[in-house]
């Protein structure tokens, strides 16, 4: 009698409410032979909606099943809850359970003998490790775990034998049809010889173990009226022609399953060639397979310079056939990517930037495997092939600069972003500066809802990437940066919550924006280290979230290009942290050494008045733009500028008195910004300027002894601290100074060091962190 035809996924620890049940959904769809049994195996926790959404025709097995009936065991399930759920199956001896929870044969036997007698089926699975195959004990090793369960089980008409070499599963490794026949034919004898000729010829016994990129682990049962030359179906050893093979023999219709054949990524990664093919992969995926790209949660975007191929005269003459034979190229109208760069809304930039739908498909095809093959054959038969490599980088930068917002657009589950700010391009091309900046103004377009549908609604942490010695390949130098105007792009995201941006400075006033609607972004933690930003930016930062929690902002580490330096006034951001006082629960600043008083703050103001509407010209300024009115429009109130906030405590040189800031708990400050000058008059005492809420209190650039002023503030509030700040409970910098940021230029030179040229001081560098595609 022949034995059924059998299929079965083992999900393990994987998936969730969204991707189970369009897994259910597929296999809802599947046109499956009835004389083919097919299980699947969800996480416990969505073993009922499994049941509750699938068909019936295919069913539904637990991973796990416990050898009592009830009882204080907790984390486990009985096979008469099982029964209970309408669960018909259950994976027992999964290698990862006898390996990682160290569970015996024994074990698994008496699962086994209690699953079989409450009705419950088994996939029972057995396998041996790497070292037991190389010491040729593999037989040895799964007859015994065989041999266990049968010491316990008579019957075995529901159990289906799933032989799983432990070193085949997740390693990406196979095992060849001779290697998994030898053990299938093995187990059949053993069959036969130890419980009898009935289960020998019934019992299917099958293959399960890494298929390459699928993600499901499916196993294959044999039919002996179909198959009766090969008594066991093995997969090839090219994972991808098994995925082929599977679909073309198994006949459940795996194809209308979409089980995706690309890796799962976490996180993505847009910045030089070797990110290309996997990037065009993801590409192909949103529209076959856009379940795929629901993984990513982290994306790394460091787009570099475009320039245009007229701009080096060097491998003109040398790519010039390249150059013709891409122009030539045609991509097919119905090419899919035209249905997928439609997130876009080109329609509305071509008139404007002359950048039509097809020629942004031709870029993004540059990396479609056919043209990649045929390009890199005819590059390895060139023997100038290193001055073609110019021109195949800067059609790779074109490639990597328009798939960047199709990649951020389609993957629907980013959380975190890791985004390098794109320096200005230089060639003579109009077209490029829209090229270079197609990513900005996506996400521009998408942060303001001008998109047609809203992309990156769970994005929560933006890390803001300078473009470290754009101009004299200098990193000891901060980098330009419009910080403003780079927010524009994330701020109004529902989901935001933080931003991280270090080592920058601005263009003296050129190139940035300089001013921003307060309270419109849902922002509670901003850190900006190592910087160099005037007050005013600082508080105009400080002012954009509707509720700030977290502000941490530190200097020093770098020189400036010219040698300057930007000064700072305690009043200014005094009056933008009282405009977050009802929400701050954290402050960290540390910019003493630039503190000077708030004369070049007024003049600002002044210079704002004259620009803004309220001044006598009838222009508005520039920075009163599409976007800022939007803003305008959905700010929380508030005047626009710090300085028309009023003032509710006196200065003179200080932060101000912070009682009033009800939830704060964590403050580290240096002492100047705390209590002013020594030569100046404090205007509170500091015991009664902290709030009754702070926990933890950090003070830089204290020496005892050294300044009266100081000594007596901070000796009292060490007095008085218990009765009148009760939860402070943590005091640092008292006993031993903690040193403020070192703010003096060290060398005023804009050219790196000669080689072997030792540095007058330390330099703070950069950790980007690992950005590797995971």
């Amino acid at each position: 009698m022949p034995r059924q035809f059998f299929v079965g996924g083992n999900f393990k620890m994987n998936g969730n409410i969204e991707t189970i049940k369009s897994i259910v959904a597929h296999l809802n769809d599947a046109k499956a032979d009835p004389n083919t049994e097919v299980v699947i195996a969800p996480p416990s926790l969505y073993l009922l909606l499994t049941r509750e959404h699938l068909r019936s025709g295919i069913e539904v097995a637990a991973q796990n099943v416990f050898d009592r009936p009830n009882g204080a065991f907790t984390g486990e399930i009985s096979v008469a809850q099982l029964n209970d759920s309408n669960i018909t199956w259950t994976l027992l001896g999964h290698s990862e359970r006898r390996v990682v929870l160290q569970e015996s044969d024994a074990f698994v036997a008496k699962k086994t003998a209690a699953a079989i007698e409450g009705g419950i089926g088994v996939i029972l699975c057995c396998g041996e490790t790497l070292e037991q195959r190389e010491a040729d004990k593999t037989i040895e090793i799964v007859t015994s775990q065989l041999s266990a369960v049968a010491k316990e089980v008579k019957d075995w008409s529901k159990i289906v034998v799933a032989y799983e070499p432990i070193w085949a599963i997740g390693t990406g490794k196979v095992a060849t049809a001779a290697q998994a026949q030898e053990v299938h034919a093995a187990i059949r004898k053993w069959l036969g010889e130890s419980v009898g000729s009935e289960a020998q010829e019934a019992t299917r016994v099958i293959y399960g173990g890494s298929w390459g990129t699928i993600l499901a682990l499916f196993w294959l049962g044999t039919t002996a009226t179909k198959l009766q030359s090969v008594r066991t179906v093995c997969l090839p050893k090219n994972p991808m022609s098994a995925a082929s093979s599977l679909i073309n023999q198994c006949p459940l219709d795996l194809a209308s399953s979409h089980i995706p054949q690309i890796p799962s990524w976490s996180r993505v990664r847009v910045a030089d060639h070797s990110d290309c093919e996997r990037i065009y992969q993801l590409l192909e995926a949103s529209s076959t397979q856009p379940e795929a790209l629901n993984t990513v949660k982290k994306a790394v975007i460091k787009l570099k310079q475009i320039r245009e191929t007229t701009f080096f005269n060097t491998y003109n003459t040398h790519a010039k056939p390249y150059v013709e034979h891409e122009r030539l190229r045609v991509v097919a109208s119905d090419h899919p990517l035209h249905e997928t760069i439609r997130i876009l809304d080109l329609q509305g930039d071509e008139a404007q930037h002359r950048l039509p739908e097809g020629k942004v498909v031709k870029h993004l095809t540059w990396h479609d495997p056919s043209v990649r093959e045929e390009r890199e054959l005819r590059i390895a038969e060139d023997t100038e092939r290193w001055h073609v490599h110019t021109y195949t980088g800067l059609q790779d930068g074109e490639f990597l600069h328009h798939a960047a917002p199709l990649l951020l657009m389609h993957c629907s589950n980013i959380e975190s972003l890791t985004y390098s700010v794109c320096p200005y391009t230089y060639n003579a091309d109009r077209q490029a500066p829209y090229r270079a900046h197609v990513l900005e103004q996506t996400l521009l377009r998408n942060n303001y809802g001008k998109l047609p549908e809203t992309h990156l609604q769970r994005l929560r942490h933006v890390r803001l990437l300078p473009e470290t010695g754009l101009r004299y390949d200098d990193a000891r130098t901060y980098s330009h940066m419009d910080i403003l105007g780079q927010l524009r792009l994330f701020h109004r995201l529902p989901n935001i919550e933080s931003l991280a941006i270090d080592g920058i400075t601005t263009n003296g006033g050129a190139d940035h924006l300089e001013h921003f609607p307060p309270h419109t972004s849902n922002l509670k933690a901003i850190h900006v280290g190592h910087s160099m930003l005037p007050s005013t930016l600082v508080a105009v930062l400080i002012r954009i979230p509707k509720r700030l929690e977290e502000f941490t902002h530190f200097v020093g580490g770098r020189d400036t290009r010219d040698g300057g330096r930007n000064l700072f006034s305690a009043r200014t951001l005094g009056k933008a942290l009282w405009d977050q006082r009802a929400s701050l629960r954290k402050l960290d600043i540390d910019v003493d050494g630039l503190l000077q008083d708030d004369k070049y703050d007024r003049q600002d103001y002044e210079r704002y008045l004259k620009q803004s509407r309220r001044g006598d010209t009838n222009e508005p300024p520039y920075w009163y733009d599409e976007w800022f009115r939007l803003d305008e429009q959905a700010s929380a109130g508030g005047p626009w500028h710090v300085h028309d906030l009023p003032d509710t405590r006196e200065y003179s040189g200080t932060i101000g008195s912070l009682h009033d800031f009800e939830k704060l708990t964590h403050l580290s400050l240096g002492v100047k910004l705390l209590l002013g000058s020594p030569e100046s008059k404090t205007p509170f005492r500091l015991v009664e300027a902290l709030p009754r809420s702070l926990e933890s209190l950090l003070i830089r650039g204290y020496t005892r002894g050294q300044t009266p002023k100081y000594d007596e503030a901070i000796g009292e509030l060490v007095a008085l601290c218990s009765e009148q700040l009760p939860a402070l409970k943590d005091i640092r910098g008292l006993e031993e100074c903690i040193p403020s940021a070192d703010v003096e230029v060290t060398r005023r030179r804009v050219v790196a060091p000669v080689p072997g040229e030792e540095e007058e001081g330390p330099y703070w560098e950069l950790d980007e962190g690992d950005q590797d595609w995971v």
